[in-house]
């Protein structure tokens, strides 16, 4: 009569442990994705603020002024904070603006920073 052999206890578990430490690398891999399209979002929708903003300068009559100006607007269900700073040049027909958007919550990082030119056309 032939006895048939099956996995012993320890066999198991070392097959267990395996699988748990391999769903442990996954699930870790996982989240890291997850948070870093999160952040990946938030950046783009900052992006397209500072766009939105300089083009509502380069659209106004004239040129903006020197000095700094600061305000919040609504997009995608966020509140954004940008600040731009308006800036002479050497050239008396250029300005620069400098332009960070910020969540309202950390308004110490800045998500993205712009720079543009403006020119003043007769």
């Amino acid at each position: 009569m032939k006895t048939s052999r099956g996995f012993t206890l320890i066999e198991i578990l070392a097959a267990v442990a395996v699988l748990a430490i391999a769903l442990a690398a996954i699930l870790s891999g996982m989240a890291r994705y997850a948070e870093n399209a999160g952040y990946l979002r938030e950046k783009m929708l900052a992006t397209w603020v500072a766009h939105n903003r300089m083009t509502e300068l380069e659209l106004r009559p004239g040129w903006p002024d020197i000095g700094r100006s600061d305000d919040k607007v609504d997009m995608a269900g966020f509140t954004w904070k940008w600040q731009a700073e308006v800036k002479a040049t050497p050239d008396d027909k250029l300005r620069r603006v400098d332009l960070s958007v910020m969540r309202p919550d950390q308004p110490d990082a800045a998500l993205i920073q712009l720079s543009g030119f403006f020119t003043n056309h007769p």
